[in-house]
């Protein structure tokens, strides 16, 4: 029996945000001297060596702003239509590796609003408060999983813009604009209870804590 060894490797660069998708075959892995990968940019999104049975990744992450290492068992490369690779940290989608219809699948269907960021500038300058950003962009992730975040004209495929102080969920459709404030605990309670989020079609939204106030009449 023939074992297809093509891989595709989906991977966003957390300089400038392209989605950079390369093909590879497993056994230029097999090497003991590590595989880079850049993106156009230049940047080193991610290196690969393999080490007994399994491969060391190092991947860098578009929200720690820094470099993680994963750890891959040889088998599931081998064996699974695709593996998708995420944030320690956050539990945020960084890269899929698999067979190339699969991951244009995932690529295509996938809850990840990461896979749209279109605004990397934040990646050039520190978060206010990382931990209530990953917490903002996990609750985002989530929502975005179960169809339960999308614009009122229809459209379910938002864009992602990071800044310092808050994210902007955007329907380039309509151009419907949602303004969720990650600063304080306080932004995170205005997220609480929220089971459904839909931006007003053509309208600018906010979700901050100065509504919650307003709603909770504190």
């Amino acid at each position: 029996m023939l074992i297809d060894t093509r891989r595709v490797l989906a991977v966003r660069c957390p300089r400038c945000g392209r989605l950079e998708v390369r093909d590879f075959f497993v056994f230029e892995l097999e090497g003991t001297e590590p595989i880079s990968i850049r993106c156009q940019c230049g940047y080193v999104i991610i290196g690969i060596v393999r080490r007994s049975r399994l491969y060391r990744l190092q991947i860098g992450c578009i929200v720690c702003e820094t470099v993680h290492e994963l750890l891959l068992d040889v088998k599931s490369l081998l064996h699974n239509d695709a593996v998708v690779l995420y944030c320690p940290e956050s539990d945020v989608d960084l890269g899929i590796i698999g067979h190339a219809h699969r991951v244009e699948e995932l690529l295509a269907t996938e809850g990840d609003l990461l896979a749209n960021v279109v605004g990397p500038g934040a990646m050039d300058s520190e978060f206010v408060n990382v931990g209530i950003m990953r917490d903002v962009l996990r609750r985002l992730e989530t929502w975005a999983e179960q169809g339960q975040l999308y614009c009122g004209c229809g459209n379910y495929y938002l864009d992602l813009d990071l800044f310092p102080e808050k994210v902007e969920v955007v329907c380039p459709r309509c151009g419907s604009t949602l303004v969720i404030y990650a600063e304080r605990e306080e932004d995170l309670a205005a997220m609480e209870g929220l089971k459904e989020v839909v931006l007003k079609r053509g309208a600018f939204t906010c979700i901050d804590s100065a509504d919650f106030r307003y709603r909770h009449k504190i």
